[in-house]
C-alpha cells in the first residue's frame, strides 16, 4: 500500500495571494506544479508564517486546475490537527510530508481519523 502524502504550502509573497481563500489554495506557476498523483498526495496543509506561526488544519484535495498565472487546488473536508504543527523545512516553497506526520490515518478518501 502506497503511503499518502500531504502538500504543505507556506504563505509567502511567491504565492499569488494568501494561501487560503475559502476552498482554494493558489500556487504561482513559477513555483512549479505540485506532483499530486506521482506522490499520492491527497491532503493539503496551509502553513502560516505570520502569528500564530504554523498549521492547525488539514484539507482533503478535490482537484487541481491550471489557470493563466497559477494552479488552483480545490479543497474539500477539513480536519483540525491534534496540535499546532510547526515542522516545515523550507518557508519559500511547498513540500511533501507523510500523512502519519500529522497524526492522522485515512479511513476512506476524504475522511481521516487521529492516530494518537
Amino acid at each position: 500500500m502506497q503511503k499518502i502524502s500531504v502538500l504543505v504550502v507556506p504563505e509567502t509573497k511567491e504565492f499569488t495571494e494568501d494561501v487560503s481563500h475559502h476552498d482554494v489554495v493558489w500556487i504561482n506557476k513559477s513555483l512549479g506544479k505540485p506532483n499530486l498523483e506521482g506522490r499520492n498526495t491527497k491532503y493539503l496543509v496551509p502553513y502560516w508564517l505570520k502569528d500564530p506561526v504554523g498549521a492547525n488544519r488539514i484539507y482533503h484535495i478535490l482537484e487541481i486546475k491550471e489557470h493563466k498565472e497559477c494552479y488552483g487546488i480545490y479543497l474539500g473536508n477539513s480536519f483540525l490537527l491534534p496540535e499546532r504543527w510547526e515542522s516545515i523545512a523550507q518557508k519559500r516553497r511547498f513540500e511533501y510530508w507523510d500523512l502519519a506526520d500529522f497524526k492522522f490515518v485515512e479511513i476512506c478518501p476524504g475522511l481521516l481519523t487521529t492516530n494518537l
